[in-house]
């Protein structure tokens, strides 16, 4: 995964220049990438796991009140190539904070290597990222059931669901029709270019 992640990262830094920060979900919490991304100053937020093999997160946590904020300097071991490395990492834990949109109080918990630490926005500055599921859950109305398993028919798959969204988002999403619209119309565009090729190409030149 950390090899994916830092590819991807050096194949558009070229394109949008130098990178101020890095958001990940929990699924990201790993010592690997952790220790590469520092290794190569990347700046990076990670919303960490609270799982049982972390008992002193748990008990950190204890110990704090609502609505308390603090950052622990945590040191990491890790075994790769038959080596041990140490490094360390920031933990910076927030309790009982309530959360408008979800509205209950939540147990936040991040792993960064930010030199400064702003509490005040620490949370609304992790949840940008948040708009990558919801570009998520627009994509998911053109899902193309396909059950094949082959590599690079799910990523055709994938490749052309984000262009169907780009093309409706270029020229279709500032006309406030939506994306699912978009696609109803287009199912119709495509059945009636089947069903009369002939017809349905003059209407589409003379369009």
């Amino acid at each position: 995964m950390s090899y994916a992640v830092i590819y991807c990262i050096k194949a558009i830094e070229p394109y949008i220049g130098q990178i101020e920060l890095l958001l990940f979900d929990r699924g990201f919490y790993s010592k690997e990438l952790m220790y590469d991304l520092q290794k190569l100053n990347y700046p990076y937020l990670i919303l960490a796991r609270k799982g049982n093999e972390e008992n002193y997160i748990r008990e950190e946590f204890a110990k704090m009140e609502k609505n308390e904020k603090k950052v622990i300097l945590h040191t990491y071991e890790l075994n790769m190539d038959n080596t041990n490395y140490k490094f360390e990492s920031k933990l910076a834990f927030l309790k009982g904070i309530f959360t408008k949109s979800l509205n209950k109080e939540i147990d936040w918990l991040f792993a960064t290597n930010l030199e400064e630490i702003q509490f005040e926005s620490l949370i609304k500055t992790y949840r940008k990222r948040w708009r990558i599921e919801t570009q998520f859950r627009i994509q998911d109305e053109a899902m193309i059931k396909c059950k094949s398993k082959e590599m690079k028919i799910r990523y055709f798959l994938f490749v052309f669901e984000q262009i169907l969204q780009t093309i409706w988002a270029c020229f279709y999403k500032n006309q406030e029709i939506t994306f699912k619209q978009y696609l109803i119309e287009m199912h119709k565009v495509n059945k009636d270019l089947v069903e009369h090729p002939r017809t349905s190409f003059g209407k589409a030149r003379r369009a």
